[in-house]
């Protein structure tokens, strides 16, 4: 018997016409589908606040779900420069334009098949030959391969395999109850 056939859809930036708390029809279906993971993991099962999850940046991102089948089983979300502060430590190139890496979920039952590693490098990859895409808001040119994730430090090590280092001048903090650590990594990039 064949094992599952995953596979990945890209839903560009929704733009100022996306619709939030919900999943209303006139949302793109990728994004609605990523919003389903989201919540199911984020606010059913680790608890954080539904209103938290849902962000300015959502309408300006890229997202990524990957499916098996038709079901949504996974999400990444890539998020432009410029980043707004952090609230915390600033990070070594604070001033250096750096895309970020944010909401990784995979459903519980397709943990551990490698899947949140398959879709960070599916994004950085995606990354690597967009810039011209990724550095619309800032200028040509400008961004220059800087990554940016903010971990929980129970994934620290998917991300440390991925060629991340933990960026100690941003420290650890606590957000929505969870432990995070700041990753930096530089992925080439096309011209």
């Amino acid at each position: 018997m064949a094992g599952p056939t995953f596979t990945t859809r890209i839903q560009e930036p929704p733009g100022p016409k996306l619709s939030l708390p919900t999943n209303p029809n006139s949302n793109p279906t990728v994004f609605n589908d990523a919003m389903k993971i989201r919540m199911r993991v984020f606010v059913d099962e680790q608890k954080c606040s539904a209103e938290a999850e849902i962000d300015t940046d959502d309408s300006r991102s890229w997202h990524w779900v990957l499916y098996d089948g038709t079901t949504a089983v996974g999400t990444i979300r890539l998020v432009p420069p410029p980043q707004g502060p952090h609230g915390h430590a600033v990070q070594k190139g604070a001033h250096e334009p750096c895309i970020k890496l944010t909401r990784v979920a995979i459903m519980p039952m397709y943990r551990g098949l490698g899947l949140g590693r398959r879709l960070v490098e599916t994004a950085l990859e995606w990354a690597a030959v967009h810039a011209a895409e990724v550095e619309v808001q800032i200028g040509r040119g400008e961004w220059r391969g800087l990554v940016l994730v903010h971990a929980q430090v129970d994934v620290e090590g998917m991300y440390a395999r991925l060629g991340f280092e933990v960026d100690e001048t941003l420290g650890r903090w606590d957000e929505e109850g969870i432990e995070h650590l700041g990753m930096l990594r530089r992925i080439s990039v096309q011209e």
